[in-house]
């Protein structure tokens, strides 16, 4: 399996609602090592201590600005290799252009879209499997109804993503087991899926709990759809509300 928990990642920005909130998604979506840093001058002290695995760099700071920020980690061959994602409240192609020669990995345009911090955090983070996430998961703590070989139990979730849900099981099934899973969405409606036990963890001193990851199979575009609705749902709930200004937005 595949685990964010150790993945750090340092967030550089001198907007304080904006580093709440994006810390707040983050950890949602399994990333638990979320390091806040409030200006260009404090983030280069931080890197040279915690060296995080990815880097996401605000452009437009009062101290110091990120593109300076940006050429200074990159300037450093011990801090160098570290994927740095720059971000700002407007499209400049020119600071684009920039921060690309300088070795960014990637360019988010404030309101930042759900999705494409997503799909650029899994380009810029690697493990030592060589796998990817590619799709949205997040926390997942509610009980499921698993029905196996006629057989339904009530079980605790962990987590669920577009492609599968982790159920908290003590006495796992088999790898390969094949079960039902009728799971909650909100306005008290079900989505009732078909999946495979592809993982099973059991007794060992990991902080991951004792049960099974369930890959879901012959997914409807519908469901594939209302799951999708449904985790971003859940990795916002609170956030998008709160806002003062449009900092985080869910694309349509």
């Amino acid at each position: 399996m595949i685990d964010d928990r150790t993945k750090r990642i340092l967030i550089v920005d001198d907007n304080e609602t904006f580093l709440i909130n994006i810390s707040i998604l983050l950890r949602r979506m399994g990333f638990k090592k979320i390091i806040p840093a409030y200006s260009g001058v404090e983030a280069l002290k931080l890197i040279r201590v915690l060296m995080p695995d990815v880097i996401l760099l605000d452009i437009a700071m009062s101290q110091m600005d990120g593109i300076t920020v940006l050429r200074h980690i990159k300037g450093n061959d011990d801090t160098s290799i570290i994927p740095i994602i720059m971000a700002t409240i407007a499209s400049d192609r020119k600071s684009y252009e920039e921060c690309e020669k300088l070795g960014c990995s990637g360019y988010l345009t404030k309101p930042i879209k759900i999705t494409e911090l997503n799909n650029i955090l899994n380009k810029c983070i690697s493990y030592p499997s060589g796998k990817k996430r590619k799709l949205l998961r997040t926390q997942f703590r509610k009980k499921v109804v698993v029905t196996c070989k006629g057989l339904r139990e009530e079980q605790h979730a962990e987590n669920l993503s577009q492609r599968g849900i982790y159920i908290i099981k003590r006495n796992p099934f088999n790898v390969g087991t094949e079960v039902g899973i009728s799971l909650p969405l909100k306005d008290e409606k079900t989505i009732y899926l078909n999946g495979k036990v592809i993982h099973v963890k059991e007794g060992d001193v990991s902080k991951i709990p004792l049960g099974m990851a369930i890959e879901f199979k012959d997914l409807t575009s519908n469901d594939s759809e209302l799951l999708k609705s449904y985790i971003i749902e859940l990795l916002t709930k609170g956030i998008i509300e709160e806002q003062d200004e449009p900092l985080l937005i869910i694309e349509k």
